[in-house]
C-alpha cells in the first residue's frame, strides 16, 4: 500500500478546528497513513519515502511542504488552517465547488518556492513577528494590534530588474506577489493562477523615518492595498507591473517576509515562475473542520 504522511501544524491559527478523525479516515482508505503533529518551530519532517503528503496549517506550512515535496518528488495536498490562509483563498477550491484545485506552477525566490509573497519594508514584519499563541487566541486581531508599531518608513536601497527594465532607488516597500491577496487585502486584480508571472510592487522611500515622511507614504500604501490595482502603473512613487524574470539586487542583507516567515537575503534575489514535476493541490478546508 502507498504511504501518506499527514502533517498537522498545531501552532497554526485555526489548528483547533482540524478534525483529525475525518482527516485520517479520508486518506486511510487508500494509504498507509502516518500522522506528524508540529508543535514547535524546531520540529522537522521529510517527504522522502511517501507517495503523498497532506499538510494542514498556514501559509508558512504550505511553503515548507511545497519545497520538501518538490525535492522528494512527492505529491502534496494542502489545507489552509492558518490565520489568513492567503494561498488557499487565492488559489484553492472555493466553497461549494471542486474539492481540490491543482496548481501547475509556483513562484520561487533563489530557487526555493513560495506560495504567495516575498516582500520587505513597511508593514511586512507583521507576517513573522506575531507569535503563535496570539494568533490562536486573537486571530486577525493579533496582527491588527501590531499595525501602528510597524507603520514606519523603511529605506532599502535596491536595483530591481523586471524583464530587462531596471529601477534604481531606495524603497519603503518591495514586494513580489503571486496572489490576488496579501495581509487580508485583495488588491491585485491582475492575478491569474498559472499565468507564468508574478507581480512587482515598489513604493519609493521619501527619506528618513519621521512623522512627515510617514504621512507621505500613507497615500501610496493606501492606494496600493485599499484601492488596489486593475492595471499596471508606474506613477509617482509607485510601480506595479507583471513580470516573468525579476532580479532584486540588494546592497546589504535584508530581511524579507516570505509567506509569513522571515528570511534574510543578500546580493541578488532571483524571482522566477517554474513548473515542478510533482502534483500539488489545495483543498477545501471546510470538509475537515470540526
Amino acid at each position: 500500500m502507498k504511504k501518506c504522511l499527514v502533517v498537522v501544524n498545531s501552532m497554526s491559527g485555526r489548528a483547533a478546528r482540524i478534525d483529525k478523525e475525518k482527516l485520517l479516515a479520508k486518506f486511510g482508505a487508500a494509504y498507509d497513513v502516518t500522522l506528524k503533529e508540529i508543535a514547535s518551530i524546531t520540529d522537522e519532517w521529510s517527504a522522502e519515502g511517501y507517495s503523498l503528503v497532506v499538510a494542514c496549517g498556514g501559509d508558512g506550512t504550505f511553503r515548507r511542504a511545497l519545497n520538501r515535496c518538490a525535492d522528494a518528488g512527492t505529491d502534496l495536498i494542502y489545507y489552509g488552517f492558518g490565520t489568513f490562509n492567503e494561498c488557499a483563498k487565492a488559489k484553492g477550491a472555493k466553497k461549494g465547488s471542486r474539492e481540490f484545485i491543482r496548481l501547475y506552477e509556483y513562484a520561487s525566490a533563489n530557487d526555493r518556492y513560495f506560495g504567495y509573497v516575498a516582500a520587505t519594508g513597511s508593514f511586512t514584519p507583521l507576517g513573522y513577528v506575531v507569535d503563535a499563541a496570539s494568533k490562536q487566541k486573537l486571530g486577525i486581531l493579533a496582527y491588527l494590534l501590531r499595525v501602528i508599531k510597524e507603520y514606519r518608513v523603511w529605506n532599502v536601497p535596491a536595483r530591481v530588474t523586471a524583464d530587462g527594465k531596471t529601477y534604481d532607488g531606495t524603497y519603503t516597500l518591495i514586494m513580489a506577489i503571486d496572489s490576488a491577496r496579501c495581509f487580508g487585502f485583495r488588491f491585485n486584480r491582475l492575478y491569474a493562477p498559472d499565468d507564468g508571472k508574478v507581480h512587482l510592487l515598489l513604493v519609493k522611500s521619501p527619506g528618513r523615518d519621521n512623522l512627515l515622511n510617514r504621512a507621505r507614504i500613507f497615500f501610496p500604501l493606501f492606494r496600493a492595498f485599499f484601492l488596489g490595482f486593475g492595471k499596471e502603473t508606474e506613477r509617482g512613487s509607485v510601480v506595479f507591473r507583471s513580470v516573468k524574470d525579476l532580479d532584486i539586487t540588494l546592497s546589504s542583507p535584508v530581511v524579507f517576509d516570505v509567506d509569513g516567515d522571515s528570511e534574510t537575503f543578500d546580493g541578488t534575489l532571483r524571482v522566477r515562475v517554474t513548473k515542478p514535476e510533482n502534483k500539488v493541490y489545495i483543498g477545501d478546508f471546510d470538509i475537515l473542520t470540526r
